[in-house]
């Protein structure tokens, strides 16, 4: 039997007293005193931080709660969703801990010496497949047979539990398993764990994938049954192993030298957790803000923290041409009086080893067309004729150009990156961003809000044609910012 992921596309006062009397009095108030104990109580539970979510409406959405800083072995979870329409829940699973280990083959192959990864499970959603992996773990398969990763295939998957240090045509010797899927549990995240298998839907044995990142192919596919909670700095050394094409194939992910499970643990207790969110009554556009409680149950303190969610829909005004994402919103007309929005962000991508994506709000909502900051040499954000509100964020570090709109008042503001504010037509407000940029606008109708980063302002005016047609070059004055202000200057040097 041929076990593996079939690839379908390969691819967030001090006072002050007088006199020397007052001044002992002062120091001897001010002298540490012991404090009973019994009287404190030491906050343990701990809860880091949730980075905001793009799910894709429709699906669903897997994260880890990291509570690693509790100085409990274990917390409990809670989690409430104020949009009705995108739920939430918390994984009420045990957790899986794997140790792995592989011995350097090659500069940047890395050694990994008895490192875990721990997985919670899934088994509100596919209890046969929870129990199997269980029973497998509980009795040594994974150690003594099924202990290779014989397949590892960087932003794809990581594959083990195979017999065979080089392939995944093996056999635990017990029945097939068939698929369970949940509607509201997608490959949309890293550290997913899944069933591997063959072509057939029922022919889930002993073999598992841990995913990369987002496999939109094998969405519904395959049996997602847990979730990666820790361990992540493994998963990401697990992703640089050196790799080759085996004998008669053409796949490079088969482990120079072998990488093996040399542990496998059932536990009940963990200070981690993992999160489902389920979008599959969400439309694209809808959001929801998610708070999530971690607690100590041993003295019941508490942490909390909350994060949005967003479903991505299509604007209608993001498209990308080759590498160059552009961003225009819809022209409602010359006399519209409302403002059309356009927010570019730059935020990491859930994906092993990291990375980040752009993505683009138009008028409050997420645009799908979110590609790898990587992936572009240039975003352009331009506005239509009616008021424009333009924000490139800081965190882009992408070249941008960012003009105004044709008419109204417009408001543009640089990035992170090399970028061009332009605002020629209505009454525009260029703001310099962090990186490199150039404001250049019409004079009488444009104000500057310059920084240090502005190599300079220009304010011009328009002269017309020439009598061949051609538009003649503006005139206008060069400003450099100078003393925290704007002067005027006679030349620029480029």
């Amino acid at each position: 039997m041929w076990h593996r992921v079939f690839r379908r596309n390969p691819s967030l006062a001090r006072s002050q007293a007088s006199g020397a009397p007052q001044n002992a009095a002062q120091r001897s108030k001010r002298r540490p005193a012991l404090e009973p104990l019994e009287t404190r109580q030491l906050m343990t539970a701990s809860l880091a931080p949730i980075p905001d979510v793009a799910a894709p409406a429709g699906q669903g959405y897997q994260l880890a709660l990291d509570g690693s800083a509790s100085n409990a072995p274990s917390q409990t979870f809670t989690a409430t969703s104020d949009n009705p329409n995108i739920k939430v829940d918390v994984a009420d699973g045990q957790f899986w801990t794997i140790h792995v280990q592989h011995l350097s083959s090659e500069t940047g192959d890395p050694t990994i010496l008895n490192e875990p990864m721990t997985f919670q499970f899934f088994p509100e959603v596919a209890p046969n497949t929870v129990e199997r992996i269980t029973n497998f773990s509980n009795n040594g398969y994974y150690v003594n047979t099924g202990r290779f990763f014989p397949r590892i295939l960087a932003g794809f998957v990581a594959q083990g539990g195979s017999n065979s240090a080089t392939g995944t045509a093996s056999s635990s010797g017990l029945p097939t398993i068939g698929l369970e899927v949940d509607p509201a549990v997608d490959f949309n995240s890293y550290g997913q764990l899944a069933l591997a298998r063959s072509s057939s839907p029922d022919s889930g044995d002993a073999q598992f994938f841990i995913t990369f990142g987002p496999q939109s192919a094998l969405s519904q596919q395959y049996t997602i049954f847990g979730q990666q909670v820790s361990g992540f700095d493994t998963l990401t050394e697990l992703s640089q192993v050196a790799v080759s094409a085996p004998a008669g194939g053409s796949e490079v992910s088969v482990p120079d030298n072998p990488v093996t499970i040399v542990g496998s643990t059932i536990t009940d207790t963990n200070p981690n957790g993992a999160l489902l969110i389920d979008t599959t009554s969400a439309g694209p556009g809808q959001s929801a803000t998610i708070t999530v409680t971690a607690t100590d149950p041993a003295d019941g303190t508490t942490s909390v923290q909350r994060f949005r969610v967003f479903t991505a829909g299509d604007t209608t005004a993001v498209r990308q041409i080759g590498d160059v994402l552009i961003a225009q919103p819809p022209a409602l007309g010359k006399f519209y009086g409302g403002t059309n929005t356009i927010e570019v962000n730059q935020v990491p991508a859930p994906t092993i080893p990291a990375s980040q994506r752009i993505q683009v709000v138009v008028n409050g909502m997420l645009d799908r067309i979110q590609p790898s900051a990587d992936e572009l040499s240039q975003i352009v954000a331009y506005g239509s004729k009616a008021n424009d509100r333009i924000t490139v964020s800081d965190d882009v570090l992408v070249p941008a150009t960012v003009n105004g709109g044709l008419g109204g008042r417009n408001h543009v503001k640089a990035g992170g990156g090399y970028s061009i504010a332009h605002g020629w037509f209505g009454h525009t407000t260029l703001v310099a961003g962090e990186g490199p940029n150039r404001l250049i606008g019409r004079a009488g109708r444009v104000q500057f809000r310059a920084n240090e980063n502005t190599a300079y302002a220009f304010a011009g005016n328009a002269r017309g044609r020439a009598t061949n047609g051609q538009t003649l070059k503006p005139a206008g004055t060069y400003y450099r910012f100078l003393n925290n202000r704007l002067v005027p200057v006679l030349k620029i040097k480029n």
